[in-house]
């Protein structure tokens, strides 16, 4: 009978222990992480990248970060290298790996050429023309699908009844989506320092189909020439990278209850090559802190008022004249004008002395460009010239 007792007793303890033991092994917290387009998807163009090797690049930076950092969180990507993925197919790997999270990574375009910032999107109707244009334009990728309506029930993004579809669209996820978009778009733009254009709802096609919650990330604009040359720095990717994970932890904190650091143990480390070799002398080094750019003279003698800049830098936010990124240009100032802030590098008497900065300069910002005041008030180069041959 003790024997029986002292079996059962261990047979108890045996079956209790495997329950604990279970109870405290944790699911893990799935992720997906969907690179926009691929493939002979390129997505939108800017002068010098495409969409898709954009978002490809952040979002593996991403997820490896997710990775490296967050034990219990497992990182599911829709595509890993340069492939093309249908975006049933995205939606799909989702639904089937029955994610917790689903983030879309995405650059933006426009025909005007001076909107640029960053911009979140949850699911939900259109609220405007300007939001069903990016929808229609991120949806468009089905139509480079073979047979593309047996996959999408017949619907046609350029339909002017296409939108009726999302009308049927349930909200349960929609909050924890605001939830999430809310904080990816707050550490993004303390991050990059686009312009800051929100929180949207349209009706994109992958945010659709997901039964989880989920965003689009629109990074910037590729057809803004400031934004997509910040846009394709693997420095850059990696800040952008950062501030999406900063927004995902607090995120996954808020719903877990648990209390990951925000700030990655284990951050990205920037692929490009030094700009400087990693061994210099002191005397080098000393010469390497003062700006490369020749420093302006100090007493400028300027005929009927006429002065020359360069002008290499917009932003609809006022930069302060001592940031940074500045630091190796001569003479910086600013002026207002149709709503954006813009710096200039210099303030010359002739062209030919402007230009000597504009060589410069273009190498910082390739984009530069010579501007020309009678004072105050802004002239043409050629009108600036005119004036000096009085």
């Amino acid at each position: 009978m003790n024997k029986k007792i002292g079996l059962l007793l261990c047979w108890v303890i045996f079956f209790m222990g495997g329950v604990l033991c279970g109870q405290t092994e944790q699911k893990p917290f799935k992720v997906v992480i969907d690179a926009g387009h691929g493939g002979h998807d390129s997505g939108c163009l800017g002068a010098r990248s495409k969409e898709k090797d954009v978002c490809l690049s952040t979002a593996l930076k991403l997820g490896k970060l997710i990775t490296d950092n967050c034990p219990n969180v497992k990182v599911i990507y829709t595509r890993k290298t340069d492939v093309f993925v249908e975006l049933y197919r995205r939606a799909q790997i989702a639904n089937t790996n029955k994610a917790d999270l689903f983030i879309s990574i995405h650059c933006n375009a426009a025909e005007n050429h001076s909107a640029g910032g960053t911009e979140t999107w949850v699911m939900g109707l259109h609220k405007s023309e300007a939001n069903l244009a990016v929808a229609r334009t991120e949806n468009a990728a089905m139509l480079k699908e073979k047979n593309y309506e047996n996959n999408y029930e017949g619907y046609n993004p350029n339909s002017p009844e296409a939108s009726i579809i999302f009308s049927l669209y349930s909200n349960a996820y929609l909050s924890n989506s605001i939830l999430l978009a809310n904080k990816v778009q707050r550490n993004m733009v303390s991050t990059n320092h686009f312009v800051d254009r929100g929180i949207k709802q349209a009706g994109f096609w992958v945010l659709y189909k997901v039964a989880m919650p989920s965003i689009l990330i629109e990074l910037g604009f590729l057809s803004n020439l400031e934004n997509e040359r910040y846009l394709i720095q693997d420095a850059n990717q990696n800040q952008m990278a950062t501030a999406i994970y900063k927004g995902f932890v607090e995120y996954y904190n808020t719903v877990t209850n648990h209390h990951l650091e925000s700030t990655p143990a284990t951050p990205l480390v920037s692929t490009e090559p030094a700009e400087t070799p990693s061994t210099v002398t002191e005397n080098e080094k000393e010469k390497e802190e003062k700006p490369v750019i020749t420093p302006t003279i100090t007493e400028k003698k300027f005929h009927n008022d006429v002065h020359f800049k360069v002008q290499f830098l917009s932003s609809p936010k006022k930069i302060a004249l001592t940031d940074s990124k500045f630091r190796n240009i001569p003479e910086v100032n600013c002026y207002f004008e149709n709503s954006l802030w813009k710096y200039t590098a210099g303030d010359e008497p002739t062209q030919a002395e402007a230009s000597a900065i504009l060589k410069e300069v273009k190498k910082l910002y390739p984009d530069a460009f010579l501007i020309a005041f009678h004072g105050d008030k802004k002239i043409t180069v050629a009108e600036a010239n005119a004036l000096l041959k009085k």
